[in-house]
Formats: C-alpha cells, structure tokens, sequence
C-alpha cells in the first residue's frame, strides 16, 4: 500500500504517448510556491511574475526551466486555482506543455527538484474524496467516465459523477437514522399510553418509512442489470455449425474483416472476441469454432469453448444455414438451451442469399419446444436484416429494466453489493419490528444496513478500502 502525505504531488493527466499538448497537474497547499522555482511567467493579465500570486482561475503564459541550469524546457501555460474551490480542494497548478514525452518527463523532474513529488495513483482523486468535493461513489465514476467506450456508458458514469447516487443515497439515509431514533425512543421511554396504543401507532409510521426507504433502495438495486452491461459489456456468442456464417456475420457487425473466412470447415478453431457497440450499448461479439463431431484434438477443444462461451453469454445467435436439418439444429441447442434458457438464444437463418432453408418450419417448430421464439432470416454478404439482430440487443437491454429512467444506474459491482447487503438488513429491521421480536432487534439490524450503505458513500468506509479503490485508479487523476 502506498505511504499516502499530504505534501504537493505532481503527475501527467493525459494519456501517454505523443500528443500535441499535454496536461501536468499539481496540487497541495503550498504548491504555487514550489513551482516558482521551476516557472517562470512571461506574460499574464495582470503582470503577475511568479505562479504563486496568480489569481485563482486565470493564466499565465510562460516558460518551465531546469532549477539547475536556468535551462528552458519548454513554453507553457500555467492555470492557478485557490483552495478550496478546486478539484482536491487543495491549492492546484496546471502546466499545458507541447505533449512529447520528453517534454513531460523533463517537467515533471523539474518539478520534483523543487520539492513535488510525483503522485500515485487515483491519488489526486483520494485528496477530492477527503476533502469532501465528492463522496466515494461520485470518485469511483470518474474511472468510468475515463473508460466510458459508449454514449451510454458515458451517460451513467456521469451522472453518477455528478453526485445523483449520493443524493439519492442521503436522502434514504437521512430517513432510516431517523426511524431508528425513533425506535431507541421506544427503549428508552414507556409506552404513551396504558393501553399501548401510542407506541402502536408510532411502529406503524415508522413501518410505513422504512417500507418506502425500502423501495428506494430495492429501485437502486434493480438497476444493476443494465449497469452490469454498461460496466462489463454484454456478451453475444455466435455459435453454428462449421461454416454456417457465423465469422461472416462478425465481419458485418464489427464493420471490418476481424475473422478469417474460407470454405473450409474448421476455420475457426478458437474463440475470437471483439468489443463493438452496438446502439450506445458496449457489446462483446464472441466468434466460435464450428460445433460438430471431430477426432481432431485442437478442434474439439476449440468446440468445448464454444459450447463454455455460449453458456456464459448474455445472447447467444445459433445460426442455421440453409443446408442445416432440424435434427441437427435440436441436437446442438438442446443441451444449451437447457443450461441458459431458450429465451436467450436467437434462431438465425443465415446465408439467406443462397436461398431459403427447405425445413425452416420443421427447424422453428423443434426449436420452439426448447423455448426458442425468436427467429430472424439473415444474409450477412447483403447485410440484410443485420438491424433486426442489433433490435434483439437493445431489446434484451431495455428488459433488464431499472432506474435508467430516472438517470441513474448502478454499474459498480461493488455498490451493487453492499446496496443488496444494506437491503437484506432492512427487511431483517422490517420483520422485527413488524413481528414484535423487539425494537432492539430492529435497531440494530437498522444500524447494520447503514453501515453498508455508508462503504458505498465513504461515510463508514475503512481507509485501508479507500485506499485500495483509488490504486485502482490511473496515475494522474
């Protein structure tokens, strides 16, 4: 674990690599100060000479020299911001240099002779969460938003960013220490009246919250499964018999020739993976090796993976070619869709510019006794109805159902589960108080869901778990 200070640090916030321009960000109080050493303004609004009496949020145009030899690195623009109104809440420079990799390093070892460390990762982050500019949620969205591939993907990270989970997640916990300040005050204190029926009324209110907290909390919950897709893409495996279309039809939705395609079976012998998205959703096209009997080692491996991919897939598209028979399609899918469910799996009748298959009904009527209902004609040489396969996505997308409506979804699988722990607690919490097993019982179980509520926000989080999110992060951020 990192020996975290809160001295000045210093990193290179854009990516590495050559750029045209390039970001260095430092921050801690005290650190417009250090840089003086190695900057020097040349030019500003206000004839400001050295970057530590810059105004807060104005520019400087300048120059970064080598402390050691007066030696110019390179002609910069320098940003100052002024705590607490910065993104760590700490005193804040940014230096946008030219983006060779040269020019960062040499800056950034400037930067560390005049007494600026360089930071570790998600650190400048961390010094956000801790100086309360943003709760542990909204800190871990940034990630999110950095790998965001998709619209969507970029809508959910944002608006977890944008503190909508921490709001929604005050407000529910607002309500139940409440209620169980509420509860100890039946502890503490007798009954209202002799007959009880003061203290009954009081359970029932207090019922009736925490029965609505609980829906709030349960919505939060349901919306995992379209933020399990957002977070880890949805997989969608192509299986078939040998050359039945099915690297053909990769080709067609990644928009370029990623697989290998020939007549002769047993092209494929591996699995082949490739992300695309497919209407703002990140999907993870999954190619397969033809699935049929075979004395060939390698490729009977290559079927093992096949069928394994096809069993871990969120869709899989069978693809039947126009030669397939229903004895062939039912023996295949029989055992897959007995281990997915047949409301996954997508009939395809692939290559069908080479004509239609003579026992498409049979095939449809086999199929649909293993519960298989969706079936769609396809040529991928044509791209004919490729947009129906890419509607089947969305639509097994939108029937996850969950808080996307609202704007919010959870994609953090480590949300997901302290909101489903916090949650069993509170129908522990419900039912004890519901069933007279003691407001006691109920008070406790309530401050446990908190408890798990509080690790997704940072408010009961232990450091040695904050410190293990944010080094997870990338350096620079």
């Amino acid at each position: 674990m990192y020996a975290y200070t809160d001295e000045p640090i210093c990193a290179c916030s854009t990516p590495a690599g050559i750029s045209g321009l390039a970001v260095i960000r430092i921050s801690g109080n005290g650190c417009g100060v250090l840089t003086d050493k190695c900057t020097k303004i040349l030019r500003s609004s206000g004839d400001y000479d050295r970057t530590s009496v810059l105004p807060g949020y104005t520019c400087a145009y300048g120059t970064v020299v080598d402390p050691k030899t007066g030696d110019v690195i390179d002609k910069v623009v320098i940003t100052h911001f002024e705590e607490p109104y910065s993104y760590t809440g700490e005193e804040m420079v940014e230096i946008s240099c030219h983006g060779s990799t040269a020019v960062k390093q040499e800056i950034l070892r400037c930067l560390g002779i005049s007494g600026i460390r360089v930071a570790y990762p998600g650190e400048f982050s961390r010094r956000a969460f801790i100086n309360g500019k943003m709760s542990l949620a909204s800190a871990e969205a940034v990630m999110d938003i950095i790998n965001a591939d998709t619209e969507r993907q970029l809508q959910a990270a944002g608006s977890l960013m944008s503190g909508i989970l921490a709001d929604r997640i005050d407000s529910i916990e607002k309500s139940l220490y409440d209620q169980m300040a509420k509860i100890e005050s039946l502890v503490e204190f007798d009954r209202d009246t002799d007959d009880g029926s003061g203290s009954d009324s009081e359970e029932k209110a207090i019922l009736e919250e925490l029965d609505k907290q609980r829906g709030a909390l349960a919505a939060l919950c349901s919306g995992y499964g379209k933020g399990r897709i957002l977070s880890e893409r949805m997989r969608v495996a192509l299986l078939g018999l040998p050359n039945s279309g099915k690297s053909t039809l990769l080709n067609t939705l990644t928009g370029y020739d990623r697989a290998i395609v020939t007549e002769v079976a047993g092209t494929t012998r591996d699995t082949i993976e490739v992300q695309v998205d497919i209407n703002g959703i990140p999907v993870t096209l999954i190619d397969t090796a033809g699935i049929r009997d075979t004395d060939d080692i390698i490729e009977s491996i290559g079927i093992g993976r096949a069928m394994e991919a096809g069993r871990e897939a969120d869709l899989v598209f069978y693809m039947i070619p126009p030669d397939m028979t229903a004895y062939e399609a039912e023996d295949c899918l029989r055992e897959l869709s007995e281990d997915i469910g047949g409301d996954r799996i997508t009939g395809v009748f692939s290559k069908s510019d080479e004509g239609r298959n003579p026992d498409e009904k049979d095939i449809i009527e086999v199929l649909k006794k293993l519960g298989i209902e969706r079936f769609i004609s396809v040529s991928a040489e044509e791209e004919l109805n490729i947009d129906k396969l890419e509607d089947v996505i969305t639509s097994y997308y939108d029937s996850l159902g969950g808080g996307q409506s609202e704007g919010l979804l959870i994609t953090n699988s480590r949300h997901y589960s302290k909101f489903n722990k916090g949650l069993k607690k509170l129908d522990m919490a419900i039912e004890a108080l519901r069933d007279d097993l003691g407001v006691e019982v109920c008070s406790s179980a309530l401050r446990a869901c908190l408890d798990e509520i509080g690790e997704v926000t940072g408010k009961t989080v232990s450091a040695t778990l904050a410190d293990t999110i944010f080094s997870r992060f990338c350096i620079g951020k």
